[in-house]
């Protein structure tokens, strides 16, 4: 990538960055693929050999480790770390994610000052993986790829450039789902069952099929329109971004002319995600479904479900997604690099770590063994006894091929944006599609714009 583009993207991503988070569901924020990756697409672990061995012969290392994350989960994996490695202090800095790439950039540029780890979000971790400034960890010493056929190819595929180097891995993973209200489903569609309701919803003329009936008894679908994007990103037909040039496929202009009609006939509660009244929607009457993945039962439904606890299901729509993520690796002249190592092995290689973490916090974490265990584990009491990890081991067997690209951010929330202002009436179609273009040229003039 030219100079001058890389210096344009991190422009707009420290603009994006002030509006939407991607994934940090501690930064409350949601927005998830990649191009020309050589990472294997198939989400299918070749084995669950992924835990680490060895950690005694390092108990004598020694020193002080920095970091710099979005979020505050990585400081969770200390303790268990220090009890195997007491001698290394780990020093992590939370930089909020509005500030993170304004402050991160320079300083990896003038290399002063900078963390021996950083994290990446979904919105702009493309970007730090195509750019200088993560290890190769396929390379001596690391030898990453012994550990990777325990990890869900997804998040190696994201880690991986564009010539095949594994820049990033992730402890956590974010496929989707449908939340949705056993009750409701019950009186109004007559079933409550995850696998009964996904028959109802396997396409998008069904979601509104189901949409209309709801509405005849005064339930909104969904709590908000953009939710569906979510589901839309991932089963794309191509990258934002091909050859230099922006695509617009049918299949996004689809999702507008859906956002319009779910709009104008009143299937949601029309408001923004994050939105005090699209996160009271979890305690409601009148509402019926969220369109979100992992972090989002984890950090919105779970926690503000009260009287509604037990009443919620996860169930599958159209089609399988992933959306959301945070990711990290070592900076190129850290001088800390093997300590730097064996923290990253400990978070992203580690079953046992995982599973351990998974226990007490209830994130869906990037080990496929980790996962399975849980899977065999007891289900959700807001669920009504339906075990998450069960659920969501099937979805990462069917995940679509990655297409993020380094400039999902930006153009992420320009086409909400643009789609926003369709669905309101305050522009036609035509007009949301150029001033979608428009935003995306003026954010990314090398870019092609047809």
């Amino acid at each position: 990538m030219k100079k001058k583009a890389l210096a344009l993207l991190l422009t707009a991503a420290m603009a994006v960055s002030l509006l939407t988070g991607c994934g940090s569901a501690a930064d409350k924020q949601g927005t998830d693929t990649q191009e020309g990756t050589t990472a294997e697409n198939t989400n299918t672990p070749e084995d669950n050999s992924g835990t680490t061995d060895g950690e005694d012969s390092g108990k004598e290392l020694s020193g002080t480790l920095t970091i710099w994350s979005s979020g505050e989960e990585l400081g969770r994996f200390v303790e268990g770390f220090n009890a195997i490695y007491p001698n290394i202090k780990v020093d992590i800095t939370v930089v909020p994610n509005a500030d993170f790439l304004a402050k991160l950039t320079p300083t990896l540029s003038s290399g002063q000052g900078a963390p021996d780890i950083f994290t990446g979000e979904s919105d702009y971790v493309r970007y730090l993986v195509e750019s200088p400034y993560w290890e190769d960890l396929k390379q001596e010493p690391y030898n990453v790829t012994q550990y990777t056929n325990d990890i869900w190819k997804y998040i190696v595929s994201v880690g991986t450039d564009s010539n095949g180097a594994i820049k990033a891995l992730s402890w956590q993973a974010s496929p989707g789902s449908i939340m949705y209200r056993r009750d409701m489903a019950q009186e109004y569609l007559g079933v409550s069952e995850p696998e009964d309701v996904a028959k109802l919803l396997g396409s998008n003329a069904d979601m509104l099929k189901v949409a209309a009936t709801l509405q005849e008894n005064g339930i909104k679908m969904f709590a908000s329109w953009q939710d569906i994007w979510n589901m839309s990103f991932s089963n794309r037909d191509s990258s934002w971004i091909e050859n230099n040039t922006l695509m617009i496929g049918d299949d996004v202009l689809g999702f507008m002319d859906m956002a319009k009609e779910i709009t104008d006939k009143g299937y949601s509660l029309n408001v923004d995600p994050w939105s005090p009244e699209w996160t009271a929607a979890v305690e409601s009457t009148d509402t019926f479904c969220y369109v979100l993945p992992t972090w989002g039962y984890q950090f919105v439904v779970k926690p503000a479900a009260d009287t509604t606890k037990g009443k919620w299901g996860l169930t599958t729509g159209p089609v399988p997604y992933v959306k959301g993520g945070t990711w990290l690796g070592i900076y190129k002249d850290s001088p800390n690099k093997e300590l730097a190592w064996e923290f990253m092995k400990y978070v992203t290689c580690n079953s046992e770590a995982q599973k351990a973490y998974a226990q007490q916090y209830g994130e869906y974490v990037s080990s496929a063994s980790a996962d399975e265990a849980l899977a065999a584990g007891e289900g959700e009491e807001v669920l009504g006894g339906q075990n998450l990890y069960e659920f969501y081991n099937s979805q990462m067997l069917q995940i679509p091929d990655n297409k993020m690209s380094p400039y999902d951010g930006v153009i992420n929330n320009a086409f909400l944006s643009a789609a926003k202002a369709y669905t309101t009436g305050a522009l036609s179609k035509d007009e949301a599609i150029q001033q979608f273009k428009d935003d995306v040229a003026s954010s990314y003039p090398d870019l092609t714009i047809e």
